[in-house]
């Protein structure tokens, strides 16, 4: 709160080159908590250098590890033309979001306030990406995010998240904020962003039941564990609204669920899966290519396993934080690359090829609705 009185500031969202319909929440609460401007170049990626027009003693700017490079850059060409301003990241409150870490610059704001209902509901008016924003919710087309819990007290290697703390928001916090933005901003649906949802299974229960007369629909974007879901918790999402679930599943050979400390067997999982596929008409899969104990021919049997059992597979590419921070690298999407040496690059490739029409190919779409429009949205 300090800089907020001395200070005027504005924040800076880079552009990431995926996820340009999840807002930065991190950089959402802390602009909410210091009740300053955001300049989203990630979902309003033109012009690109509209924040050199904003004269400020601060600018703090959201670093994750996907975004480093953008972050540095904006941060030379701000102090060549302001050599008096202060240029900090900003951190704090979320560490993880999309399963990308936040790091630090020496110099940083941090927002020293727990994850729990002590923070105040992000202000998403605060970004200049908002009408965006505000039109794809109000259409359905778009889902509000939430996260109601991060950290996650497993130990997976492949997962920056094992290395938070895990904190959570209670039901009726979670409650209150949805129903506000659905009075607010006319949400259609929302999506749950947490790195494990259901770690607690009567955290869950007690979601599902507040929030089932909100009437909205809603998904677990990111991936259920599979050996805590069952048929009552199953069902439980489905009556509340939930239409399309995730499970982190990785990799399908017993072998490599081992190595990776998944703490789950391929038997867990095609359970949960099975289970999951009477409720709801979308399940998906999380898989990772080039895990440690892996090969072509078991990410392969993953691929084969994912379309006999009829679900949506989403392969990303192995990225090995715990070797030390990996920067600008992209694990999914149109740009991501093979980064670890498990086997072949090019066979990691073809793999991740082969699964191109299993992936959402609506990010693509909408870089390139936004390219177009780059002249009109001002």
């Amino acid at each position: 709160m300090e800089y907020q009185k001395k200070y005027e500031m504005i924040l800076i969202n880079p552009y990431a080159g995926v996820n340009f319909d999840i807002p930065n929440l991190g950089l959402t609460y802390a602009a909410t908590i210091l009740n300053c401007k955001i300049i989203d170049l990630n979902t309003k990626p033109r012009p690109k250098n509209r924040y050199l027009k904003i004269k400020s003693d601060i600018i703090g700017i959201s670093v994750q590890s996907r975004t480093y490079s953008q972050a540095k850059q904006i941060a030379q060409k701000y102090k060549k033309k302001y050599p008096g301003a202060k240029v900090k990241s900003v951190s704090g409150i979320i560490n993880v979001q999309c399963c990308y870490p936040y790091i630090e610059f020496e110099d940083k704001i941090e927002i020293n306030i727990p994850f729990s209902d002590q923070l105040p509901f992000p202000d998403y008016q605060l970004l200049d990406s908002f009408i965006i924003f505000q039109k794809n919710w109000n259409k359905g087309r778009w889902d509000y995010p939430i996260m109601t819990s991060q950290g996650c007290p497993y130990q997976c290697i492949y997962c920056v998240s094992r290395n938070t703390r895990y904190l959570t928001r209670s039901p009726e916090n979670c409650y209150e904020e949805l129903k506000i933005a659905k009075e607010k901003w006319d949400i259609k649906s929302f999506s749950i962003l947490d790195d494990c949802f259901n770690v607690d299974k009567k955290r869950v229960v007690k979601f599902c039941e507040l929030i089932r007369n909100l009437k909205l629909s809603w998904s677990c974007a990111n991936g259920l564990r599979a050996d805590r879901f069952d048929e009552e918790l199953a069902q439980l999402l489905k009556d509340s609204g939930c239409s399309h679930i995730s499970f982190g599943i990785e990799s399908i050979d017993d072998d490599v669920l081992n190595i990776i400390k998944k703490g789950e067997t391929s038997v867990d999982i095609e359970r949960a899966v099975l289970i999951a596929k009477k409720y709801f008409k979308s399940v998906n899969g999380f898989f990772i290519i080039g895990l440690p104990g892996s090969s072509f021919e078991k990410d392969l049997k993953s691929l084969i396993w994912a379309k006999k059992i009829g679900i949506n597979a989403h392969f990303s590419y192995y990225v090995p934080f715990d070797k030390g921070m990996q920067y600008d690298y992209l694990f999914y999407g149109e740009n991501a690359k093979p980064v670890a040496d498990t086997y072949s690059k090019h066979l990691q490739k073809k793999i991740y090829k082969m699964t191109y029409s299993m992936r959402p190919h609506k990010i693509s779409l909408i870089e390139k609705i936004l390219k177009k429009i780059k002249g009109l949205i001002r």
